[in-house]
């Protein structure tokens, strides 16, 4: 019954975002036609300052992030030279987890840019920093996916195995379980094959139990299926190791600190690097050159106070 009920809430959810007015943005900072766009919400400058700092050493691009309905935030990115979107963000019942509520904040910034953007990179922005200009790093294909490991497939990659079981079923299951896991953190798309892309995940949402929605997996589950069952035609995937350097699962010491920049392995420097906060070492490293968190992560300092909200949540109708 209240799978039933979830499903009705959901698509609910998605028809407001269907119809969901779009923001006006006028484009400050950069130039061109490339976006590197960002979720920003719940975090600090300080969470930010590595993502924000070194996109802008590296790019003369437009870079947005949407954040809360936080001003002083604001001011704080427009002194980076980073372009924002306050946004109140869409809450009430039907909403699933924010990992993948976000995606329909991706569609809504690139249909008001519509005409504006030709290329997006799609990024994290508490773990994602930049050496390079990403769109000289990748070539201009559809969309372009990344790997996390070598070897790190759904059946020995446990959470992201179970996030695919849980979300879409052993059938899907079987088809992707020898694939290694593709992160949503990073994607970059041309602008039209973005929007696509983004939709595609929010109606593959409506397959998704209630309680599943309620996990962050959700949003990797789907970017996942849409990769490997070729719901995104003619796109490339490319290996952890590769342009954008993923450190997951395993594959966490493959990069270190050399002459003050990040190299892998084999000797080469990726133009971004996922993930950095799982290698201590690199994080610090990061931290101390562009100004982050003071000590440890850094994390979401999202606050709930609000009991209606509560109660949605402790009963499944709303994610968090």
């Amino acid at each position: 019954m209240l799978d039933y009920i979830w499903s009705k809430l959901y698509a609910r959810w998605l028809r407001s975002e269907l119809v969901r007015p779009r923001p006006q943005i006028k484009l400050r900072h950069g130039t061109g036609k490339n976006l590197i766009l960002g979720i920003g919400r719940n975090y600090s400058i300080a969470d930010l300052r590595p993502f924000v700092r070194s996109a802008r050493k590296f790019h003369d691009c437009r870079i947005l992030l949407v954040v809360n309905d936080d001003a002083e935030l604001g001011k704080a990115l427009e002194a980076e030279g980073v372009d924002y979107l306050l946004d109140p963000g869409t809450p009430g019942l039907g909403r699933p987890h924010m990992n993948f509520a976000r995606v329909a904040d991706y569609i809504a910034v690139l249909q008001a840019l519509m005409g504006q953007v030709e290329r997006v990179f799609l990024a994290d922005t508490r773990d994602v920093v930049f050496q390079a200009d990403i769109f000289q790093a990748l070539p201009d294909a559809p969309v372009i996916f990344c790997e996390e490991g070598e070897g790190f497939s759904h059946d020995v990659a446990g959470w992201n195995g179970n996030a695919i079981r849980r979300t879409f079923g052993a059938d899907v299951y079987e088809r992707v379980r020898r694939h290694e896991v593709i992160c949503s953190g990073t994607v970059l798309a041309r602008h039209g094959d973005a929007i696509m892309y983004l939709w595609e995940k929010l109606l593959l949402g409506q397959l998704v139990g209630r309680r599943h929605h309620m996990r962050s997996g959700v949003d990797q589950a789907t970017t996942n299926v849409v990769a490997r069952l070729n719901l995104a035609p003619s796109s490339i995937v490319i290996p952890y190791d590769g342009a954008i350097a993923t450190l997951s699962g395993r594959n966490t010491k493959f990069l270190k600190v050399k002459d003050g920049v990040l190299v892998t392995a084999k000797g080469a420097v990726p133009a971004a690097v996922h993930q950095y906060d799982r290698a201590p070492e690199v994080r610090d490293f990061l931290y101390a050159t562009y100004g982050g968190p003071a000590l440890g992560k850094a994390g979401d300092k999202s606050k709930d106070s609000n009991l209606r909200k509560k109660l949605r949540q402790a009963f499944g109708l709303q994610g968090p």
